[in-house]
């Protein structure tokens, strides 16, 4: 499941969202608001990425059981700051920094124990 495909699988269906918990009811309603009204389309695509970002492996078990089907959410990472802490050993550095996708910027400091990167936009 992906921005491309949610909409048509989740949001369309009243069946599959009455599976799922009632704090993304909300979402739901975001997301119908922005279809009636044009100037809110934005809102109605950060409710889809809100989503897809906001579901738990219960959240996911719930759709597979509803779907009858194995379940992968691919989730987004859209902020604009993103902050790690990394203990201070090489393979840990180099675990981390090849996991950051799509930060051209960023700026480190360190203490005794951690190596501090902050990464933007």
């Amino acid at each position: 499941m992906n921005f491309s495909n949610v909409e048509q699988l989740i949001f369309y269906d009243q069946k599959a969202q009455k599976a799922l918990p009632m704090h993304m009811f909300s979402l739901f309603e975001q997301w119908r608001l922005a279809q009636r009204v044009p100037f809110l389309r934005q809102l109605g695509r950060q409710a889809l990425l809100d989503f897809l970002n906001g579901l738990t492996e219960d959240d996911i078990g719930t759709l597979e059981v509803y779907f009858d089907e194995k379940i992968i959410v691919e989730k987004l990472n859209y902020s604009i700051v993103h902050n790690l802490t990394v203990p201070l050993n090489e393979f840990s550095i180099c675990k981390a920094l090849c996991e950051i996708e799509g930060f051209g910027y960023f700026s480190t400091w360190m203490d005794d124990n951690f190596l501090y990167i902050t990464f933007w936009r």
